[in-house]
């Protein structure tokens, strides 16, 4: 009996953690049938959630984690690639691979490739070397400006703003956001919250408007005469350097001629993580890049793996139809700023707001690295 490939494209978190518990119930059942097999871009997991703290603090070898260990059983493969094409039973990769060439098999796909971001947010480098070698210059270019401006004011843009004020208490900050509070608003509670942080921080904040760009910005540029120009008429002068924080958009690019698309980028989804187009029963899709209502956080994926894992033993060992469906978890919502501030929004009771310490102690202090370290099977190092 040949092996059948079960292929995972995309090693974030939603991918590494649908990869190990895939094999361990697998493992379970004494499994010959299925291979799993990870495709991923990138040489090293990018532990985005720390990626800002990495802007000021060298944490790049608490962030960026091999795949070296990501499975217990050798059939189980990782291969360092990008899809660039979908086919009825194949993906088409974007360079030749030992075994496999540029063709890969499947009989079941799931859809793990997330969102893309400016970095650090996430990385964009594909190679441990080339990010650190972003993440060092980055450090040297905030290190050096005496005036920053933000560019978003969503949670990225609020928690790089306190990783910088953190470290550099005489650097001037704003922060300049296109609506007219904070956030946006799916997070009514934390909006006025975060204002406040801001402003205890000692951070400029300037709503309802927004900056423009030059065409080849990235994540950050300096620039020309010092002085950046608002749509709204606005000349914020003596300015050292621009970081972007924002532009959240689905990594689906390679999907684009695949039918599988909603009109907003993201891949059509089933409650039950089918991909939600007749004949493609066997492809899946989960994280940030499933087209369900709600925000593209990373606390969400755990509950996505729960049930798609269920239906996938339904599907593979007990070969019956998958029924078990998702519902959204309530809405929660941690935004650090620095190592021991911050505000967040419990999912109990109808939310409940609660600041500086209790943000700290949960999520601040650690940004969860240990919980990558784990899934990924290797110790962290102390830095």
């Amino acid at each position: 009996m040949s092996v059948k490939n079960i292929v995972i494209v995309g090693g974030g978190f939603a991918g590494t953690q649908l990869a190990t518990a895939l094999e361990k119930i697998l493992t379970k059942v004494n499994d010959k049938e299925f291979r799993i097999i990870l495709v991923e871009k990138k040489t090293h997991f990018y532990h985005a959630i720390g990626g800002l703290r990495s802007a000021v603090t060298d944490w790049d070898n608490k962030i960026m984690i091999p795949y070296t260990n990501l499975f217990n059983n050798e059939s189980n493969l990782v291969i360092q690639a990008s899809a660039i094409e979908l086919n009825k039973k194949s993906i088409t990769l974007d360079r030749n691979v030992p075994d496999f060439g540029t063709t890969l098999q499947f009989d079941y796909l799931i859809l793990a490739t997330g969102t893309r971001y400016p970095a650090p947010a996430k990385a964009t480098a594909l190679d441990y070397d080339a990010t650190v070698e972003h993440l060092v210059t980055l450090r040297a270019e905030i290190k050096a400006a005496k005036s920053i401006v933000i560019v978003g004011g969503g949670p990225v843009g609020i928690e790089l703003a306190g990783e910088i004020r953190d470290v550099y208490a005489d650097t001037k900050i704003t922060v300049v956001h296109n609506e007219d509070s904070l956030l946006n608003a799916s997070t009514p509670k934390l909006r006025k919250k975060c204002e406040i942080l801001l402003e205890k921080g000692n951070v400029n904040l300037i709503l309802s408007d927004s900056v423009i760009l030059p065409t080849a910005a990235n994540s950050y540029y300096h620039p020309q005469d010092k002085v950046v120009e608002t749509k709204s008429g606005k000349s914020l002068t003596d300015i050292d350097l621009v970081l972007l924080a924002f532009g959240n958009r689905p990594e689906t690019d390679w999907l684009k001629n695949s039918g599988l698309l909603a009109e907003n980028g993201y891949v059509k989804v089933k409650p039950t993580f089918q991909v939600d187009v007749k004949g493609r029963e066997n492809i899946y899709v989960l994280g940030d890049a499933a087209n369900f209502n709600e925000t593209k956080m990373a606390y969400r994926v755990g509950g996505h793996v729960t049930i798609l894992i269920s239906n996938l033993f339904d599907v593979l060992v007990r070969k019956k139809e998958p029924t078990n469906v998702y519902k959204k978890a309530p809405d929660a919502m941690f935004i650090t700023f620095g190592k021991d501030k911050g505000v967040g929004l419990l999912p109990i009771l109808g939310g409940i707001v609660v600041g500086n310490w209790v943000v700290s102690k949960l999520k601040s202090t650690t940004l969860f690295t240990a919980n990558s370290w784990r899934t990924l099977k290797l110790t962290e190092p102390v830095v």
